[in-house]
């Protein structure tokens, strides 16, 4: 069950990056970001960049231009 779970998010990631990149250009990087991202970024060769904190890093850097940050 586990391997079909993490299978199944690698094939569609690799299917809408295809499809991403065919609109986009073959130029577009891909960059991967989430707790999980290195479960999926070790199965496939889609992903160029690895950031698996980008989303709380943009929050901060929002937070700090807001006068909320620490």
């Amino acid at each position: 069950m586990k391997s079909g779970i993490v299978y199944g998010f690698v094939g569609q990631v690799e299917y809408l990056v295809d499809k991403f990149k065919a609109e986009l250009s073959e130029k577009a990087v891909v960059i991967a970001t989430g707790g999980l991202v290195t479960l999926i970024s070790a199965e496939t060769d889609k992903i160029d960049y690895v950031e698996p904190f980008l989303t709380l890093e943009g929050l901060k850097y929002i937070a700090d231009i807001n006068g909320m940050g620490s």
